[in-house]
């Protein structure tokens, strides 16, 4: 799906902080409630884990790599707002908003079980997202289980990087702080560049 590549910013900045029990769930169950009251809590806690990272970088990284770092994030701030205003992305983002809160409403039940479950600690948060993968992922086509596929490898692929860098910033360990930045604004590139290819292709 398009609209997962502008996700490598607040990915990076949950994972610094500690994810609350529970999360698992509600990063599904948070993708079905599209109220008024949500998306604004969502827009101030997104606000809020950017804050956090650029206070990572203004604290520990190098004079040139925290320049690099600002532009990249900066130019991916401008490259997110310009996909997002495009009709095409609205559409589909509207689109998957509306089958997402189909299949919550359906399985309602399951997945507040899920949670509960997590809560008392009977499963894992990487169980939880199997099980919740399953249900949303039934609904989806093969389209959505190939892209998948392709998100999960990356999206993997930046966890290293960010538990490298949480683990970093425990031990207060500058090089390392540094190594794994420096690790991320590649990946950011990267992102960048997808994002791009999807601005021009969607023009």
């Amino acid at each position: 799906m398009k609209i997962r590549s502008s996700l490598i910013v607040p990915v990076l900045a949950a994972s610094i902080l500690a994810p609350a029990a529970g999360s698992a769930a509600m990063n599904h169950s948070n993708k079905m409630n599209t109220t008024a009251t949500h998306e604004n809590s969502e827009h101030h806690h997104k606000g809020q884990r950017e804050k956090d990272l650029m206070n990572v970088i203004n604290q520990y990284a190098t004079p040139d790599l925290k320049n690099q770092l600002t532009q990249d994030l900066t130019t991916h701030k401008n490259l997110e707002s310009q996909l997002h205003k495009h009709g095409s992305f609205q559409k589909e983002e509207k689109q998957e908003k509306t089958n997402h809160k189909a299949v919550y409403e359906a399985n309602k039940q399951e997945i507040m079980s899920i949670k509960q479950q997590i809560k008392d600690g009977k499963i894992t948060k990487e169980e939880a997202h199997k099980k919740l993968d399953a249900i949303f992922g039934n609904h989806e086509g093969r389209d959505h289980d190939k892209d998948k596929d392709k998100f999960k490898g990356k999206e993997n692929g930046e966890r290293g990087i960010f538990k490298e860098l949480k683990t970093a910033i425990q031990k207060k360990d500058k090089s390392a702080i540094n190594a794994a930045l420096e690790k991320f604004d590649q990946q950011l590139q990267k992102s960048n560049q997808e994002l791009q290819k999807e601005l021009t292709a969607s023009k």
